[in-house]
Order: structure tokens, then C-alpha cells, then sequence
């Protein structure tokens, strides 16, 4: 679970931290930075397997356009990310080897440089700082807020003991990465960091040396944002394709057969794909269930939707909402896909009507797993971005001074003196129902109004 996110220098952020709950709903209008944010999210994801140009390289836009850029177009040649996480008690690499997660809560930094190459001008970026430190059980405060002492030892492991990879000098005062074995501190490997171009984390194989790295690896491996595609979402399934869902919704038919054995019983033989079908038909007018069309002569399979007045119909004619929702739905139910999911505009293809019974049903997936504890269940955590102020309406009512399921991002201009200047994303709280005090210690300009969100609804439904 991701708990905090710091980017500095990355696309349309400068010195941005947000702290980010279970459940959190980013509102905005466009080019506000929701999905630049989400696209760092993503990128972190890649480095941790990939090399760094070859992440960059499936990220939006060239590999300098990930670079901040001044309002001169001058280019800010570094960009640095920190994220803190709660991982599960134990990591099972490929190799079907389980080590035990002896500290929950772990805090990655990263520093990635640009530099020119050669005569031609070329520019390639380098990893030149990395580190992961213990997030100490006293300094917790993510945890302290969200969480009573029952769910927080359920939930996290905290042992003492020295940080696991830090960036340091070796006796020539070369840069290198140093990396401690869990369990015994006194022994280090060390890596060169003058040309890295791939992070410690991507070049771990195993989980029996770096219990705790690895974990943080498969951790931020496991964050994924769903774009889902229509033209995806209808494509029948080879009995032989994968059954897990793709980032663009390919697959989906494999994975609910896939989720209906691996849950299924004799008193409920299609398992959670009913829990699925409730779900969908209390947000989808005339939907009563979800189920699979199987042609073993062609060895496809296919998603059918069941209504109350009419003929089951494939997910061929099927509406885009209704499909985003079902694939959503699984994303949620699956313990394979668990972690961070982001998602972007949820109210797409929804009855307004309808869409605060449907982020209920989202966020109980999430509130489900918590209750759990980190053991049977696997966290989930569901991040939901909207340009749509209408998605505040679906949330509950908050009745303290702000909220803090949802942030309002917007777009500034960032003045330093001497220096030139540049547009950057920020995020703000929003009001909730009591009238903020002195004791919250937040900043006035920190808070949006209830008149600006007003303000935002108003210029939203112009733009539709």
C-alpha cells in the first residue's frame, strides 16, 4: 500500500507531497495534474523492474518531457521521488521461495539525473541517488491517524535494525549503492553508482537475501492504473490467453472464470462472481447478473450480461459504463491484482443517481481487506481520479473540517526570485461540514471553499 508520495521535478511537479489514504478521490479539472500524477505513480512502478530509459520510454511524451520544464523552456535536469509503503508480512518471488517481512513500513527515495552523452546530444537519464530506510514504529503517523492499536498491529511489523540500501562514498569517494542483508546488518554488498542506469530494486531476483527490498519491489510492482479500452473490454478470451486483467481491460472474461474456481463452492458455485453480479446490479439499471458464454468449439469465452427484460447480450453490445464498472469490480475482488489500483473518471457510463451507491460498494472492497488485517485478505488500495465535482456528492458526508477521502488539485504559477518561473500542479484539502479552527492547523489558502467547489460545478457543466 502506497502511503505517501513526495515528486520534485517531475513533469508538473515541484516539491509535491501528498499523503494518500486506503480510498482517496482526486478531483480537478483538466491539466490540473491528476494524471501526471498518476503517470509517476506508474513510472515508479516500472523502475522497479525496468532499466530507466526503458520506463520512461512507455511513459507519455519523449524522455526529456518527463523533466520539469521552466516557463523559458529550460529544462530542470533532475527529478526526485519518496514514497512510503505498508507491505505484507511475507513475499513469495518467482521461484516459489516465502521470507518473512520482519518491518512493515519502509520509505524509498530516488534521484534520477539527465545527463548529455557524447558529441550528438543526446541525453539519457542515470539513477544517482537511492535509498530505503525503516519507518520507525514512534515516527508513524500515517498509521497513528488512520487506525486504532488492534488494526495497527494487525496490519504493520516493526523491528529495529539498520536501514536496508543507502547511497554512500567508498574510500576513493566514488558513489555507491549499499546494500544490508536482512538479519546481518554487519554484511554489505555494494554496486557502483558513477552510471547507473537501472535502480538496486529492478536487479533483485530473489527474495531470500533482501527479504525486505524485494518485498518493496513486488510492492510497487503491483501498482497499477486501469485504462480500460471498450474495444478491449469486448474481445472474447482464448481458453488459452491469460486470465489476468490488463491495464487497458483485455482479459476480463478469463478473469472472472478465473476468480469463479479459485472461490467457488458447492453452495455457491460461480464464489465471488455473485458478490460481482449484486454489486453491478445495484448501480446498473435492469442488470441482474453477470455470467460467461462458453464456446468450447472455438475454445472462446465471452462476458454476457443478464437483465431483467431482455435476452442476455455479450459484452460485444454492451455499454462502455457497464463494462468499465464489471472490469472494475474485478480488479477489486481479484487477491492476484491486489495493491494500489488508480482509475480514472469512475462516474463514466454511471446514473449520477446511482454512482454514491457505487463508490460505497468500491470503497467497502477496500474497507474489506483492511478489516482483514495483512494476512488472509491482500490489501487493496483504490485511488480514483474525477474532473467531475458531482463525485464529492457520492462520497459520505464528513463532519469534521475537512475531508480526508478526497483532494482538489489544481494548477499554479510557481514564482522564485532570480530564477525563472514555472507552472506546478498542487493539491488542496476539502471543507468538510464543521467550520475549520485555529486547532487544525491548517493554512486558510490550504482549505478549498465549499463556493470554489460551487464555482467548479457550475464551470464543469459548461464544459460538458
Amino acid at each position: 500500500m502506497l502511503t505517501r508520495i513526495e515528486i520534485d521535478g517531475f513533469k508538473s511537479f515541484r516539491e509535491f507531497s501528498l499523503d494518500i489514504p486506503p480510498f482517496l478521490v482526486i478531483i480537478g479539472r483538466n491539466a490540473a495534474g491528476k494524471s501526471n500524477l498518476f503517470d509517476a505513480i506508474q513510472f515508479l512502478s516500472r523502475l522497479a523492474g525496468d532499466p530507466v530509459l526503458e520506463a520512461a520510454q512507455h511513459m507519455r511524451g519523449d524522455v526529456v518531457d518527463l523533466f520539469h520544464k521552466h516557463t523559458d523552456g529550460t529544462v530542470v535536469g533532475e527529478m526526485s521521488f519518496a514514497v512510503e509503503v505498508l507491505l505484507g508480512r511475507s513475499v513469495t518471488d518467482a521461484f516459489g521461495d516465502t521470507a518473512e517481512v520482519n518491518h512493515s513500513r519502509l520509505r524509498y527515495e530516488l534521484k534520477i539525473e539527465l545527463r548529455s552523452t557524447g558529441t550528438s546530444g543526446m541525453q539519457r537519464p542515470y539513477v544517482i541517488h537511492e535509498a530505503v530506510r525503516r519507518i520507525r514504529r514512534t515516527d508513524d503517523k500515517w498509521m497513528d491517524d488512520r487506525f486504532a492499536i488492534e488494526q495497527r498491529k494487525r496490519l504493520a511489523a516493526y523491528r529495529p535494525g539498520a536501514d536496508p540500501l543507502e547511497t554512500e562514498r567508498d574510500d576513493q569517494g566514488r558513489p555507491v549503492f549499499s546494500i544490508r542483508q536482512q538479519g546481518n546488518q554487519g554484511r554489505k554488498r555494494r554496486l557502483p553508482a558513477t552510471a547507473a542506469t537501472a535502480t538496486v530494486l529492478s536487479s533483485l531476483a530473489t527474495a531470500t537475501d533482501f527479504p525486505l527490498l524485494y518485498a518493496l519491489k513486488r510492492e510497487m510492482q503491483s501498482w497499477r492504473l486501469l485504462h480500460l479500452d471498450p474495444s478491449a473490454l469486448r474481445t472474447p478470451d482464448s481458453y488459452d490467453d491469460p486470465d489476468s486483467l490488463a491495464a487497458n481491460g483485455g482479459h476480463l472474461a478469463n478473469t472472472l472464470r478465473r476468480l469463479a474456481d479459485e472461490t467457488g463452492s458447492a453452495e455457491r458455485l460461480e464464489g465471488v462472481l455473485n458478490d460481482l453480479s449484486a454489486d453491478l446490479a445495484a448501480v446498473i439499471p435492469g442488470v441482474v447478473r453477470v455470467r460467461l458464454a462458453e464456446d468450447d468449439s472455438r475454445r472462446q469465452r465471452q462476458v454476457e450480461v443478464v437483465t431483467r427484460e431482455e435476452a442476455p447480450f455479450s459484452a460485444r453490445v454492451a455499454s462502455d459504463g457497464t463494462l468499465r464498472a464489471i472490469a472494475l469490480l474485478a480488479a477489486l475482488y481479484d487477491p492476484r491484482g491486489a495493491g494500489l489500483i488508480c482509475f480514472e473518471e469512475p462516474e463514466n457510463g454511471i446514473f449520477p443517481q446511482r454512482l454514491a451507491q457505487f463508490v460505497r460498494y468500491l470503497r467497502s472492497l477496500v474497507d474489506r481487506a483492511l478489516a482483514a488485517g495483512a494476512g488472509d485478505i491482500a490489501l487493496t488500495q483504490l485511488v480514483l481520479s474525477s474532473h467531475s465535482p458531482a463525485i464529492l456528492r457520492a462520497l459520505e458526508p464528513v463532519q469534521a473540517s475537512r475531508r480526508a477521502d478526497a483532494v482538489f488539485m489544481d494548477v499554479v504559477s510557481r514564482v522564485q526570485r532570480g530564477r525563472p518561473g514555472s507552472r506546478v500542479s498542487r493539491w488542496r484539502w476539502i471543507a468538510g461540514a464543521q467550520q475549520m479552527t485555529i486547532d487544525d492547523g491548517l493554512d486558510v489558502g490550504s482549505v478549498v471553499s465549499p463556493r470554489e467547489i460551487a464555482e467548479f460545478e457550475v464551470m464543469a457543466e459548461l464544459d460538458n
